[in-house]
């Protein structure tokens, strides 16, 4: 069962992602010319983690369907949706399911998407791959375990996701990032240890097959794929 800690992340973030946190977040996700320097070391760093992961899936096989968990504005669907997956984009905010679904359209792939608002913890279907990217990083322990456990419940074969690893070197550039200006700020990160994910993911029923540390600026993330055992 989902906890009420979950319940509250999510009121949160929805909050945020559909106020003021959608046009930081769009303009990030676009690259746009005009960030700051630290949003354009966050924007360059997803980029690249996203490039990773879809040389990952692409690569794997035996996946038709992939759920991508916190789609933002749907750079990873509609690059799946464009390799010829069926896509399912899934967002708390309306907003970026919107925007997942306008570029969607003008990428046209729109034929091979499906788009759903609403919390990731509702959802009952089975797809090959699930695909949770910077979503995870907002939640402490014990969330982020009983969420990675859902996740699984919902792959048949694959599930990739990002965490923010924990050392001192990144505790201490989130601090700094502290300093900035209040609009250069990202949203609150939750540092996970690696033994954490590990042992989440095990819970499940999954095993890790391979990992990339990605760190541009202030951008600093694991990407994992994992199979079931």
């Amino acid at each position: 069962m989902i906890s009420k800690e979950i319940s509250q992340h999510k009121t949160n973030l929805k909050n945020y992602f559909d106020g003021e946190g959608f046009d930081r977040w769009a303009a990030i996700y676009s690259d746009a010319e005009n960030l700051s320097f630290v949003r354009k070391t966050i924007a360059q760093g997803h980029h690249q983690m996203l490039a990773i992961a879809h040389q990952w899936l692409t690569d794997t096989s035996d996946v038709d369907t992939v759920l991508d968990a916190g789609c933002g504005t749907g750079l990873f669907s509609v690059a799946m949706a464009n390799q010829g997956y069926a896509v399912t984009a899934i967002d708390i905010s309306p907003k970026m399911v919107s925007k997942t679904r306008q570029y969607a359209e003008q990428s046209n792939v729109i034929d091979n998407m499906g788009f759903v608002v609403g919390d990731i913890e509702n959802l009952q279907m089975h797809y090959d791959a699930v695909a949770c990217f910077d979503v995870l990083v907002h939640y402490p322990p014990d969330p982020f375990i009983a969420l990675v456990n859902h996740l699984a419940q919902r792959c048949s074969k694959t599930l990739l996701l990002t965490y923010a690893p924990y050392n001192r070197f990144l505790a201490g550039l989130h601090r700094i990032g502290g300093w900035f200006p209040q609009d250069n700020r990202r949203t609150e990160i939750q540092m996970t240890p690696d033994t954490i994910v590990v042992n989440a993911l095990a819970s499940a029923g999954m095993r890790i097959h391979r990992s990339a540390s990605v760190s541009r600026g202030f951008y600093h993330v694991k990407l994992v794929q994992a199979f079931a055992s």
